[in-house]
């Protein structure tokens, strides 16, 4: 049986790659001082970098799995593809929340 997901797999690795390099040395500068200021901030920041990097290497595994149902190929790719966007979204969302807060705290009247 044709292997159905072949052709998106090696994109999909390559950008996985590209992000979650980016996302864990952000994070690696971030951790360092993490906490040591505003709380609202530093808790989204955590609750997005865990939530977008779990998503994003369920995703990766999904993608690497070679024993996914050949029948249902479209359906698995489909669902692997929405906790992609699911998980880029968290990291951005993420960052909207923080630029808002830190907009609504300093704006000038």
């Amino acid at each position: 049986m044709e292997d159905k997901i072949q052709h998106y797999r090696q994109p999909m690795v390559t950008v996985l790659g590209i992000f979650l390099g980016f996302l864990l040395n952000g994070a690696y500068g971030w951790v360092g001082h993490a906490f040591a200021t505003r709380r609202f901030k530093e808790t989204v920041m955590a609750a997005g970098l865990c939530v977008c990097t779990s998503l994003l290497l369920i995703v990766l595994f999904r993608i690497l799995n070679m024993n996914y149902p050949k029948d249902r190929a479209e359906k698995y790719y489909r669902l692997t593809l929405y906790l992609f966007i699911t998980g880029i979204s968290t990291a951005f969302l993420s960052i909207l929340v923080i630029m808002a807060e830190s907009y609504y705290l300093h704006r000038t009247e």
